[in-house]
């Protein structure tokens, strides 16, 4: 079976469709198909942020309902479980609803005005949605790899988001909690000289997001391996720090990482394709069949 794997959406429907039917995708009774059978494998955020959040849902709910794609779940399905979800055991809900996380979350909400019960469908879909997928010839997560995390979640997770897993991931510390974390939201570092600075949203951060992606022999200085981490830090030597390296013949594909210009392979055993389209940037697709050739930057559509 070949793949077409395509990265964040973010409530782009209309470059969700271009790029659909660029891939050679057509419609047969409202839902996606393709005429050799290919299938497309969503990577996760697919609300948020973009236009048509509504739209984004309906193409990838009924191409998934239909065998025609595979989608697994990103950091904001997440934690659009988490903001709907009540704690009734302390009150409130397993996401705090603060300016932050409404900010983040306006566009869904004022989409789906009016459309109360859709969205409750929509929710059920999210709890199910798989935190990774693995086939044969490749493996699919929102933002970080992690073989312990897997290994865990291979043998404890429900295939579900329960109560019980979202109150155990409230608790900081807990395995819930660091794996949920990694998986969807990528490994983190922080600078021991107390940098700080603003993300795309303007919130400020400690923690720079660590490029995991990046093979051994790239990593000189810590810019090198950190996004968004001053120059003075950047420029520090990493030593001999193998921290998040991803070691496997397998190669993953992923998300979440805001990249920006055109797809490009800096590890082609993990591979990015993130290329933030909700910043004015490109929705993106890989062919999983280039995989098996000596030049794999041919598979990127865009």
């Amino acid at each position: 079976m070949n793949y077409d794997i395509i990265g964040d959406i973010h409530g782009h429907a209309d470059e969700l469709e271009m790029l659909l039917q660029k891939l050679g995708y057509y419609l047969l009774n409202g839902i996606y198909q393709h005429p050799e059978g290919r299938k497309v494998m969503f990577l996760g955020d697919y609300i948020d942020r973009g236009p048509k959040i509504r739209e984004t849902l309906h193409i990838v709910k009924n191409m998934c309902d239909a065998g025609n794609a595979e989608a697994i779940m990103g950091n904001h399905e997440f934690n659009a479980v988490c903001f709907h979800t009540p704690d009734k055991e302390n009150g409130g809900f397993y996401r705090k609803h603060t300016f932050t996380e409404i900010n983040q979350h306006f566009e869904t909400l004022k989409q789906f005005k009016g459309f109360e019960t859709e969205w409750e469908l929509f929710l059920n879909w999210f709890k199910k949605l798989p935190l990774f997928i693995e086939k044969d010839h490749f493996r699919a997560v929102h933002a970080c790899w992690d073989d312990k995390h897997i290994n865990w979640l291979k043998k404890n997770y429900k295939e579900e988001l329960t109560i019980d897993f979202l109150a155990n991931f409230n608790i900081n510390g807990s395995r819930e909690n660091e794996i949920i974390e990694e998986t969807l939201k990528g490994k983190e570092h922080i600078p021991t000289n107390g940098d700080v600075f603003f993300d795309k949203d303007g919130i400020e951060r400690k923690e720079c997001r660590v490029k995991w992606w990046q093979p051994l022999e790239n990593r000189i200085i810590y810019k090198d391996i950190l996004m968004m981490c001053s120059l003075e830090y950047g420029n520090r030597p990493i030593g001999d720090d193998k921290e998040h390296l991803y070691i496997s013949n397998k190669t993953v594909f992923f998300g979440h990482y805001w990249l920006k210009g055109n797809p490009v392979i800096k590890n082609d055993k993990a591979i990015c394709l993130d290329y933030s389209v909700a910043k004015n940037g490109q929705l993106v697709a890989f062919k999983s069949e280039y995989l098996k050739v000596l030049n794999k930057e041919m598979g990127f559509i865009y």
